[in-house]
């Protein structure tokens, strides 16, 4: 039984805890076609249960929960024991996440902010009760396990995969039989910026009346961050080429395609029946490889937007004719939030500068190692610098390696930071450099911003065109080390002006890059997009 597991499954096998939940009898109720789940019943780790066809007379004191099965399915010999555990902690519905397909690549990921009417569910007795008494056909599975999903009061969902229908996933999978359909695209669910402050769109559509699903690969970081949020999440390797997987967006109201990567989605979609925003954030590095997959022309079904100028031409760099509008992203305030606090270990004598970011050319990281090495001696040892991000490209890796090799007592890398751990990085940094040769709306900027922190910013930023400089931040032309060696070498020397800057670049976050400030841009071109259709 265990080789038939798909590899998403044994992952989380491995993980799985084990409780004894024998005393908790239940009833499987699979009134339709059961031939596979009957098999997979039988290596059931908890086995206080009985299958039945009917629920008349099945129905005995000694029953605590139904599982309603309205689908063939395979499951996992640890199901029973988590939806009997489900029970015993006090919930009333519990549904579980699931793969799809012959070799299981699809995955459907659920969110207790957003419950699909599911075909394998459990429900207390209690619950049924209630759900016979309102059922005009109180043996009928679909009906039972809709008013379940209706008249629930405490649901859970288990965040393991536990069940596999071999089936391609369809838009009943992911969504409840009434309400507005929101599907979200992103080609990747790693913890870079496009997928992190896509995150924030959840909520702001959720608020709208949206369900929303969330299609991309396998996650790399961020898929919890979606859930979190309240929206299911549908993974598959290779999903932006899946015709499959993109016709999931017909069936919804509204579509979000996040990033240039998405061209091919928006080819499909063009002139279809559905009102599609194109969010761009892409660099101009990015386009020399997918430029051929752009249409030429967007239909009236379709609306660009960009995270700002720098995202909007680089597009216009391969389209010039496209109309693109702004649409800057909104990030939490993280200052106001209780995150664990930590000394990240650097030494509080001296003022800190900090970049973040994956390590390839256009980011930079050469660049403000140069600038390093041009400080005078006596102004560079007053100062620590830290270089966060992973080496995606060699000749980065090789600049800052041997710069830390030189200075180990003030130049630091460090690969990976936890969430909570760039939130403590933020509050307790002097200031930010974004060397980039190419970067429409860094991220990491903008978190600084919330923390009160200045940032030196190259021109070639989509945040050096919303600086006021020496108010709320800096910036230098021509990716011209020698230039930024000067403003570094003022920024160490002049901590506290720096420190008078904390106002200005709050006032910068809550103008353009506040949650509320977000909310209300997206909220207006939702509006304005599925009322034209």
């Amino acid at each position: 039984m265990y080789n038939s597991y798909t590899s998403l499954q044994r992952e989380q096998l491995a993980k799985q805890t084990y409780t004894d939940t024998q005393s908790t009898y239940l009833l499987v109720y699979a009134p339709l076609r059961s031939r596979v789940l009957a098999q997979a019943l039988q290596d059931q780790l908890h086995r206080k249960f009985r299958l039945v066809d009917h629920l008349a007379g099945e129905l005995t004191d000694a029953v605590a929960g139904v599982l309603l099965v309205s689908e063939d399915v395979a499951c996992l010999s640890t199901t029973l024991t988590y939806f009997a555990q489900a029970l015993r902690d006090g919930a009333d519905y519990a549904v579980c996440n699931a793969v799809f397909g012959f070799s299981g690549q699809t995955a459907l990921y659920q969110s207790h902010g957003h419950l699909a009417e599911n075909k394998f569910a459990l429900v207390s007795r209690g619950l049924l009760t209630r759900c016979r008494a309102a059922a005009r056909d109180p043996e009928s599975v679909t009906e039972l396990l809709a008013l379940a999903a209706q008249l629930c009061q405490a649901p859970v969902c288990i965040p393991q995969a536990l069940l596999h229908y071999e089936r391609d996933i369809c838009a009943e999978d992911a969504y409840s039989a009434s309400g507005k359909r929101a599907f979200v695209m992103s080609h990747v669910l790693d913890m870079t910026g496009a997928p992190i402050v896509l995150v924030s769109a959840v909520p702001v559509l959720r608020s709208m009346g949206y369900e929303v699903v969330v299609l991309g690969p396998d996650d790399s970081g961020s898929l919890q961050l979606f859930v979190d949020a309240g929206a299911a999440v549908i993974t598959r390797a290779g999903c932006t080429s899946s015709n499959t997987l993109w016709g999931l967006a017909l069936c919804a109201d509204f579509v979000l395609a996040n990033t240039v990567v998405e061209a091919r989605v928006i080819r499909a979609l063009s002139n279809a029946p559905v009102p599609v925003l194109w969010w761009l954030h892409d660099a101009f590095a990015g386009y020399p490889h997918i430029a051929h997959q752009i249409p030429k022309h967007i239909a009236p079904n379709v609306q660009l937007y960009s995270v700002g100028k720098h995202a909007a031409a680089a597009m216009h760099s391969v389209r010039p004719q496209f109309d693109i509008r702004p649409l800057i992203y909104g990030l939490p305030d993280y200052a106001a939030e209780d995150f664990p606090r930590c000394d990240l270990g650097y030494p509080a004598d001296k003022p800190l500068f900090a970049t973040v970011g994956s390590f390839e050319r256009r980011k930079g990281q050469d660049i403000f190692c140069k600038a390093i090495r041009l400080l005078p001696d006596a102004v560079r040892e007053k100062a620590t610098f830290l270089f966060v991000g992973k080496a995606a490209d060699q000749e980065m890796m090789d600049a800052v390696r041997t710069l830390t090799t030189e200075h180990p007592a003030n130049v630091f890398y460090c690969k990976r930071l936890s969430r909570d751990e760039i939130k403590n990085l933020m509050e307790q940094c002097t200031c930010l450099v974004c060397a980039s040769r190419d970067d429409p709306m860094p991220t990491f900027v903008t978190e600084g911003l919330i923390f009160g922190k200045p940032s030196i910013v190259s021109e070639h930023t989509g945040t050096a065109g919303l600086i006021t400089e020496g108010v709320d931040g800096f910036t230098y032309p021509d990716d011209d080390p020698e230039k930024l060696a000067s403003i570094l070498e003022w920024a160490i020397l002049h901590p506290e002006k720096l420190a008078t800057m904390r106002a200005g670049c709050r006032k910068l976050y809550e103008k353009h890059y506040s949650k509320q400030s977000f909310a209300d841009t997206l909220t207006a071109a939702v509006k304005e997009l599925t009322e034209q259709h």
